[in-house]
């Protein structure tokens, strides 16, 4: 995936904003823009050419034009296409082949207490916007010109700031808050399943209060720590009924559980069927 990465501050500066709509068989105008372009589009499908770069953008879907590029409708549009556009400057950008994941390597130079830390600002050449309604609701505002003499020019730039800030944690999946107590106390009890974890130890090794881990993975995950610690136990349990022909004492110690009668009962509870009856099943797909 290519990205355009700034370095800020200073921020990108907004310009202007609008909507547009390509009805069937029209095309993009041909021309080499001074400033950047953002087109998303909101229905159908627009055809466009950057710098003899063919792409596709579908209804959902956006793509950044970069300034002194020429870009011109590859080809008509096969249905009424309607998009929004927001056009904004930038200092010296640079493009990048990224996976789009290493969101922990955004900061490139601490700051001091006269100079301030400087960040990359790394936005997808074309991406996917997961929440539209988001988009909706920056482009209502961004696209009003009906109160010019009042602080919505300056509010317009901050929302403008919060869209491309909003595009970069999209694309590079950068976790809130809460996704990341979740998913690290999803780790630890992957790691330790096998051991009679509690949530006081989950919790202590991650240094969060107990009713807190347990509100960040329902919330995040839809399950409880000690739910969640069951579905591990019974998908380790499925593979040892069925890689091997060890007895069920010896399986529900082999995955923290004590009680092969509490291992069997909740066995069924979660897979609908009981320990034997999931290996000779299994056995029968094999044979």
């Amino acid at each position: 995936m290519s990205f355009l990465e700034f370095t800020v501050p200073p921020f990108p500066v907004f310009i202007a904003a609008g909507e547009g709509v390509f009805k069937k068989g029209e095309t993009h105008v041909r021309r080499v823009f001074p400033v950047f372009d953002l087109l998303y589009v909101k229905e159908g499908v627009l055809y466009i050419t950057e710098d003899e770069n063919a792409f596709s953008v579908e209804a959902g879907e956006y793509i950044l034009l970069s300034p002194g590029l020429e870009h011109y409708g590859t080809k008509g549009s096969e249905e009424t296409t309607s998009y929004s556009w927001l056009h904004f400057e930038g200092a010296d950008y640079e493009m990048a082949e990224t996976t789009g994941n290493n969101w922990s390597g955004l900061r490139r130079k601490k700051g001091s207490f006269e100079e301030p830390s400087r960040y990359r600002l790394s936005l997808p050449q074309k991406g996917k916007v997961r929440r539209p309604q988001f988009m909706a609701g920056q482009f209502s505002v961004l696209t009003d010109d009906s109160a010019e003499n009042s602080d919505l020019p300056l509010r317009k730039q901050i929302l403008f700031e919060e869209l491309l800030l909003h595009l970069q944690k999209e694309a590079f999946q950068i976790p809130s808050a809460k996704e990341r107590v979740a998913w690290e106390a999803a780790r630890y009890l992957q790691e330790h399943y096998q051991e009679k974890t509690t949530i006081k130890a989950l919790s202590s090794a991650l240094h969060y209060n107990q009713d807190y881990v347990t509100r960040c993975m329902q919330q995040v995950l839809g399950v409880t720590p000690g739910q969640y610690t069951n579905k591990v136990r019974m998908t380790e349990a499925k593979r040892l009924l069925s890689a091997t022909n060890d007895k069920m004492g010896a399986i529900a110690d082999a995955i923290g559980m004590e009680d092969p009668t509490y291992f069997s009962k909740l066995f069924k509870q979660i897979e609908g069927i009981s320990p034997l009856e999931y290996r000779k099943f299994v056995s029968r797909k094999t044979d």
